[in-house]
């Protein structure tokens, strides 16, 4: 774990200065000196939730400091009207494993951006009803990582269907602690069912991630 100098507050608040979407930081303190409140002001480019995840990461891992998201507290700065709109995301679907024993099966999807690679991996029984969960779920936590922010989204439920000849898969997910925001996206089936769940997954989250990136 890296030194850091001057007092825990200084220390902690020069950790944060560093992170992405900083612009500034003051932490407060209990009576014994540990870290109770972080108020940070985040620039338009990230959103507060993906910076509080930083702020909580960032102190776990420079300075063995644990907090809970609530104890962080984010404003953030608005767009001004000239600031162009976000871009979308550019994750590619690259890559799908599955891999069973007995009774288990584990799922590994990639996706990549700009060279370089996420992959999400999920586990669970290996029935014929829960594969294309799986195959979602993994596709989530591939996103995540992505994103660097552990338990954003919640999947729903995940179905194929076929409407007018054609199957098609849709998924539902939920940011997590966000009841009213739900995203749904869908993919036709080309060759492999699992291939269109990643892509109706990334479908429905592509919007919040470029949102989430500031991009």
């Amino acid at each position: 774990m890296p030194e850091q100098g001057g007092s825990p507050t200084e220390a902690a608040e020069a950790v944060l200065r560093k992170l992405r979407g900083v612009k500034a930081v003051r932490v407060e303190t209990d009576d014994a000196g540990a870290i109770r409140l972080v108020h940070v002001l985040g620039g338009p480019d990230r959103s507060p939730k993906v910076i509080a995840v930083d702020v909580v990461s960032a102190l776990a891992a420079e300075l063995g400091v644990q907090l809970e998201p609530r104890q962080v507290r984010v404003a953030a700065q608005q767009r001004t009207e000239e600031s162009a709109p976000p871009e979308q995301a550019r994750l590619k679907f690259v890559g799908l494993s599955v891999s069973a024993l007995r009774n288990a099966a584990e799922v590994k999807v990639q996706l990549e951006d700009e060279g370089l690679m996420y992959e999400g991996i999920s586990n669970g029984p290996n029935a014929t009803r829960n594969r294309l969960e799986l195959v979602a779920e993994a596709t989530l936590r591939a996103l995540e990582i992505y994103l660097r922010a552990s338990g954003l989204f919640l999947l729903d439920g995940v179905m194929l269907s076929r409407i007018g000849g054609h199957e098609v898969v849709v998924a539902v997910v939920s940011l997590a602690g966000r009841e009213e925001e739900i995203l749904a996206g869908s993919s036709l089936v080309r060759d492999d069912p699992r291939g269109a769940v990643v892509r109706a997954i990334l479908d429905a989250t592509n919007r919040t991630v470029s949102s989430l990136l500031g991009r």
